[in-house]
């Protein structure tokens, strides 16, 4: 008999997944450009790093300087600020008062702009713009060479690099979501610190404001305006040490700065310098990257939502501002490198966006070769400088140091003297960090009372100074001249060392004591 039951109904299968939805395909590969962008960076930072434990590049008074404020442990200085002083010092805490514990922090500085630069980058546009403005900055051939020294450049420039990181992170945020008042909070410790490294930092905020002030992408919340307002106050607090450093030392910093204002006044401007600054700008940032900031930055100015309008901001004012400072006075090539983080971030989204990464790539392939050249030349003149021209040689103004100090540092010790005496801040600088010396054991001959930098501010020789000097000048006649000022004035010798084949540098050694003044 025919059952009556109804056949089973079979069990619709399930269908088959197509595969990752598109925010999961997109998140893994921001996954692979950040990945891409950390092994970079690393890598970078560990070779730079194994790089300064070679003796490739002799110290340079500057650093040489710093090295001295770090020993002094200030809350200001005659014309800087404190923070690559106390950067230094960590850093020869740790690693001790060498080469490598001097510079040991400067890598770590590029590194930390680079990551930034990325993670701006990745926030305002997407994880490939990141990496490829990381490749952009990390590979400028400037940044190469200040990675191998220690400046106020790259301190300060991390502590702008957090600040428009966090501005960025409390712009980016939806209508209704509250005020992110901690990332105004760290835009202010951000650029308090690069205040703190040196007063070029005023230019973010200074940029930031136009930003606000004449963008009128949307309007300005009451709660913004609070949280910009916290961000300063955040800054000022960071900044307030050298302030009350200021106010107790008579605003000398302030003075200093605005009496080598130089603005240029009664001398015709010279196109020629301005010519000199723009093309050294090649070499700063690379030949790639400079032409496309420049233009990336024109296109943002004119037509350009709020990512790009904020990075024009942070990015042309101060490229423009020593461009003028070039024309009518002008204007050191490092001056403008802060421009070159959020610079960096507007050429490789203005490259991106017309599909030139063979052009990202050249500015890699650049930087590797800035690198292969400066430490191959660096490497030859280290070991044979004496018996090379000077021209080719990357690091020629720092070979006079070593063996200038070695003589007067020798003389001093075996002459018993308390002091060493010079009318050359660059030589003091150098044999101050060659020989551990404190600022008390140095004295700078210099007839001006008003200083000139922070050795004369501290340690001008005074009338009536009786302790034993070892004087140490380059010149035999310059020599002769101080000593007449002393009591008690003996010659210790006077000749020359050759620095390189075709350059020699004199030196005149006295032991003086008693010193009667300058008139």
């Amino acid at each position: 008999m025919p059952s009556t039951d109804a056949a089973p109904t079979p069990k619709a299968r399930p269908r088959r997944a197509k595969g990752p939805s598109k925010a999961r395909r997109a998140r893994a590969e921001a996954r692979r450009w950040h990945i891409c962008a950390g092994l970079l960076l690393l890598t970078v930072f560990a070779l730079r790093e194994a790089l300064l434990l070679l003796p490739l590049i002799p110290v340079h008074f500057d650093e040489a300087q710093y090295w001295a404020y770090g020993e002094e442990l200030a809350l200001g200085h005659y014309s800087k600020p404190p923070l690559v002083g106390w950067v230094i010092r960590a850093s020869t805490e740790l690693f001790g008062d060498t080469l490598f514990g001097l510079r040991a922090a400067a890598p770590l500085m590029h590194l930390l702009i680079g990551a930034l630069i990325h993670l701006t980058a990745a926030r305002l546009f997407d994880a490939r713009t990141g990496f490829w403005a990381a490749v952009l900055y990390t590979a400028a051939p400037g940044v190469t060479v200040s990675s191998l020294l220690i400046t106020t450049d790259p301190v300060m420039m991390a502590g702008w690099a957090l600040a428009l990181y966090a501005v960025v992170r409390a712009l980016d945020r939806p209508a209704k979501a509250p005020e992110p008042w901690h990332w105004w909070l760290l835009a202010g410790v951000g650029a308090g610190l690069g205040l703190l490294a040196k007063y070029t930092a005023v230019a973010l905020p200074l940029g930031l404001l136009g930003h606000a002030l004449l963008t009128r992408s949307e309007p300005v919340t009451k709660s913004r305006r609070d949280g910009a307002l916290l961000a300063a106050g955040a800054a000022l607090l960071v900044l307030s040490p050298n302030l009350a450093w200021n106010a107790a030392n008579g605003f000398v910093t302030v003075t200093h700065l605005a009496e080598n204002a130089d603005t240029g006044a009664g001398v015709a401007p010279d196109p020629t310098d301005l010519l000199e600054f723009i093309l050294a700008q090649l070499g700063v940032i690379g030949p790639v990257a400079f032409p496309a900031i420049l233009v990336a930055a024109w296109a943002a100015g004119r037509a350009g939502d709020w990512r790009t309008r904020i990075l024009f901001w942070t990015t042309a004012p101060l490229l423009l501002a020593m461009s003028v400072q070039a024309l009518i006075a002008g204007a050191n090539a490092n001056w403008a490198a802060p421009a070159y983080v959020g610079g960096s971030i507007l050429a490789a989204h203005w490259l991106l966006a017309r599909g030139w990464r063979t052009a990202l790539a050249a500015q890699a392939a650049v930087g590797v070769l800035a690198l292969v050249l400066i430490l191959g030349l660096g490497g030859l003149y280290a070991r044979n400088a004496a018996d090379l021209p000077r021209l080719y040689d990357p690091f020629k103004k720092m070979r006079i140091g070593g063996p200038f100090c070695e003589l007067a540092l020798t003389a001093m010790e075996a002459e018993g003297a308390d002091a060493l005496l010079s009318n050359d801040r660059r030589r003091l600088s150098e044999c101050v960090f060659q020989g551990a010396l404190p600022l008390s054991e140095i004295a700078v001959y210099e007839p001006d009372p008003a200083p000139n930098n922070h050795f004369e501010f501290r340690a001008r020789l005074a009338p009536g100074d009786d302790r034993l000097l070892l004087l140490a000048v380059e010149s035999p006649e310059a020599a002769e001249r101080i000593a007449e000022r002393f009591e008690s004035a003996i010659p210790l010798g006077t000749g020359a060392f050759r620095t390189h084949a075709d350059r020699e540098t004199g030196y005149a050694l006295w032991l003086v004591e008693g010193f009667r003044g300058y008139r």
